[in-house]
């Protein structure tokens, strides 16, 4: 009985405060009808690209250009969106009107960058290398919003051209600009290797023969060549025991013949009048003194005859070294020609000798022969054999000097192979490596070169268009029977709220319950309102009012819908053709 009564009071709060419910409601559903309608619709055209692998299997050809595409896509949006770009799309277009004047440049390319969208659409694919499932990005969507259709579908394709081209134009860079530092890094080691093999020639030139291939022949010729010293070194011991010998020999002969006269008496030689001389002085010397007359003419025949003594011999050692540097000459001669140093300088030292023994008989008035020469046979032969064993004693010398030099250039070369090895394998390690780099280099290079000419022929991973941008037939917003929905909710609601509020704002007494309450009585009889005729035909009035003007606002929303969102025949049509797809 109490849930009828609250019902009846509900009931009569609805008809009391119709109006108070009905008019808030009906305002704001007007604005928002109104509101949805005004709104300017917002068109957006929507251009597909695919992102093509290259048509050349990369394990045959790999191109340069790597990483990930949603790297490249950022790195292309930010020339594509940059203010250059945008700015010239605005002004050709003649795009936002309305903002210009209003706003900044800078203001106006922010709204344009934000009604471009670009969204990638990825695929789950299994990565090759690991098996483990991954996303990869197989496509995108750039679309542009504005308020004129054609304009819109015009900045789409502009856009899209644009993308398509940046692609290519950086992959392309990419592609030379790898293949131009490649190139210009061959031709630096090319000229490193080149220097390198400058230096190693150098170095084999100044070092020649101390490299540590030839150590092996060093040795074995510093071997040999002291084999050859011992040897030349007996031979020269051996003929020097020979001079020594011949010399011995000399010593016991007489250098000249007895020669003697018809009567039979001999002659005798300057040498011996010499010492004939000076026993007799010193026999005088011994009687008389120094100042003795005898004694000082004594002295004077023993000082000239000394005087032709040394000239004679002074002749004789001259004439003895000239025999000696000819026979020298001679056996030079064999072994080289007339240009050898060796043979010019025995020539100058002949010549110099030749000029000494001339002034030596100039000075002492002699000739070249004396009568103080040897003119003994065995004499002579002695001296011969004497001399020709010094000539061989030079000989040997020098050979055994010319082979101490050889043997001493060549242990210099053996001392000397460990340091140049370490400077040879400095130079070779730096050569192997330049090489190697070279080689590294040289690959690369041909890859980025084929890598280059796949980006030219536009046989690498490329943007495709599949779905091109095209007129907008429709806005995507505002959306119109949703903005009224939400308004005819919003509408109930506030209709509701600002009745009910004034129902608890009155203080008025609706109800038995209410009165009893505040007299602490109870109410013993309730008296009905009485109509009026007058009231009566008003509150007719009122109610056609009211279908009126619900009546209005249902045609009106109708025709809004029909002029400002889509035709009812094409509404009409998508309904039957849902219902016939659903049943």
């Amino acid at each position: 009985m109490q849930q009828s009564s609250d019902i009846a009071y509900y009931i009569d709060v609805l008809r009391r405060r119709k109006y108070q419910f009905i008019i808030p409601a009906g305002v704001v559903f007007t604005m928002v009808v109104i509101l949805a309608f005004v709104l300017a619709p917002v068109y957006k055209s929507t251009a597909t690209i695919l992102i093509e692998d290259q048509d050349i299997p990369q394990e045959l050809v790999q191109t340069t250009v790597t990483g990930f595409v949603e790297e490249r896509l950022q790195s292309i949006s930010q020339i594509v969106l940059s203010h250059g770009n945008l700015l010239n799309i605005i002004k050709e277009f003649d795009l936002y009107p309305d903002l210009i004047g209003k706003y900044t440049t800078e203001e106006i390319i922010t709204k344009m960058r934000e009604d471009i969208q670009l969204e990638p659409i990825t695929a789950e694919i299994t990565n090759q290398y690991s098996g483990r499932p991954s996303s990869a990005t197989v496509a995108f969507t750039l679309s542009y919003e504005g308020r004129r259709p054609q304009k819109v579908a015009q900045v789409a394709n502009v856009l899209t051209s644009l993308y398509l081209k940046e692609n290519l134009k950086e992959r392309e860079e990419k592609a030379r600009s790898t293949f131009e530092f490649l190139e210009l890094q061959l031709a630096e080691l090319r000229s490193e290797i080149l220097e390198l093999e400058s230096q190693i020639a150098n170095f084999k030139e100044g070092h020649g023969n101390e490299l540590p291939e030839l150590l092996v022949h060093n040795m074995n010729s510093m071997e040999r060549l002291q084999r050859e010293l011992d040897k030349v070194q007996e031979q020269i011991a051996s003929l020097k025991n020979r001079k020594v010998y011949l010399e011995g020999q000399r010593a016991s002969i007489d250098p000249h013949l007895k020669i003697v006269s018809n009567d039979g008496t001999r002659f005798s030689t300057a040498k011996e009048d010499l010492e004939k001389l000076r026993r007799e002085y010193i026999s005088l010397t011994s009687k008389y003194s120094a100042k003795h007359p005898a004694v000082l003419a004594m002295k004077r025949q023993v000082e000239s005859l000394e005087e032709e003594v040394d000239a004679v011999q002074s002749f004789d050692l001259v004439k003895r070294q000239i025999r000696n540097k000819e026979q020298e000459l001679a056996v030079l001669r064999k072994k080289y020609s007339e240009k050898h140093p060796e043979i010019i300088q025995l020539n100058r030292e002949i010549d110099n000798l030749n000029d000494r023994l001339g002034e030596v008989a100039l000075e002492d008035g002699m000739f070249e022969t004396s009568a103080d020469l040897p003119d003994n046979p065995g004499y002579i032969q002695i001296e011969t054999q004497v001399a020709s064993t010094e000539l061989e004693i030079a000989e040997a010398e020098r050979v055994y000097a010319e082979l101490k030099n050889q043997f001493l250039k060549f242990q210099r070369r053996v001392v000397n192979t460990p340091q140049v090895e370490q400077e040879y394998k400095v130079l070779l390690r730096d050569y192997e490596n330049a090489q190697m780099k070279y080689q590294d280099v040289n690959t690369r290079l041909l890859s980025a070169r084929e890598a280059k000419g796949l980006e030219q022929s536009q046989l690498a991973e490329r943007f495709t268009l599949i779905d091109p941008p095209i007129v907008p037939e429709k806005p995507i917003r505002p959306n119109r029977l949703a903005l009224v929905f939400v308004g005819f909710v919003l509408s109930i609601g506030v209709g509701i709220g600002i009745g009910t509020f004034l129902e608890f704002m009155d203080r008025s007494i609706r109800r038995p319950e209410e009165l009893s309450n505040i007299v602490k009585y109870p109410v013993l009889v309730i008296v009905p309102y009485w109509e009026t005729e007058a009231e009566a035909r008003s509150k007719i009035r009122k109610k056609w009012g009211s279908v009126l003007a619900v009546f209005s606002i249902i045609v009106l929303s109708i025709a809004g819908v029909h002029f400002f969102y889509m035709p009812l025949d094409i509404i009409a049509v998508k309904i039957v053709r849902k219902l016939v797809l659903n049943f």
